[in-house]
């Protein structure tokens, strides 16, 4: 037996749960928005390794920087040191050659000095006078007595002990009734002289 529903309530409660159903796609979930927060966080990423790298960039200029103007420094630094010790070593040089006009103006050929060593060369010999003694710059001649020739070879060997004399030259000796008269030329160099011709080569 087949039964017809007039009124329409069976078939109205039948469609809508199909409308319901339809309209579920239409809610938006949270997988929807993973490839947004993806591209967001790739762009901040980005940024923020631009700034990082600009500033790591602006470090590295301005060390850059620095170590040029240290460079510089030093340069200059290093010139002023090598002038300096030009002028370390011209100083030490002026100071040896004053020292040494200083030693030779103490020991410069004056008759007092000439006169003092000469002195002291016959007080250490015995029986030995001079009767004339004259100088020509460093070159000093003399001419006296002696009682033997043993007192001459020791006079001379005085005045090389001295220090102040040298190229002694006994130039002649005679025998003159038991004593004997000599002539004998010698240089006067005193030690300061010495060094300072030593220093000057």
């Amino acid at each position: 037996m087949i039964k017809v529903n007039l009124s329409g309530k069976q078939q109205q409660k039948k469609q809508q749960p199909v409308a319901k159903a339809a309209s579920k796609p239409l809610s938006t979930g949270p997988s929807s928005a993973l490839p947004l927060l993806h591209l967001v966080l790739v762009a901040g990423t980005a940024v923020a390794g631009y700034f990082w790298y600009s500033d790591l960039t602006s470090q590295s200029d301005n060390l850059s920087n620095r170590i040029g103007s240290l460079q510089q420094e030093q340069t200059k630094l290093d010139a002023i040191i090598k002038t300096e010790q030009v002028y370390e070593t011209r100083k030490a040089a002026l100071e040896k050659r004053i020292q040494i006009i200083e030693d030779l103006r103490k020991n410069q050929l004056s008759p007092v000095v000439v006169l003092d060593a000469l002195a002291n060369a016959i007080d250490r010999t015995r029986f030995v006078w001079l009767s004339n003694l004259s100088q020509s710059n460093a070159t000093i001649s003399m001419a006296g007595t002696g009682t033997s020739v043993d007192t001459l070879s020791d006079f001379v060997a005085n005045l090389k002990s001295t220090g102040y004399f040298r190229n002694i030259n006994l130039a002649r000796f005679d025998d003159a009734k038991g004593n004997y008269t000599f002539s004998l030329t010698c240089e006067f160099s005193p030690p300061a002289l010495r060094v300072a011709e030593k220093g000057a080569n």
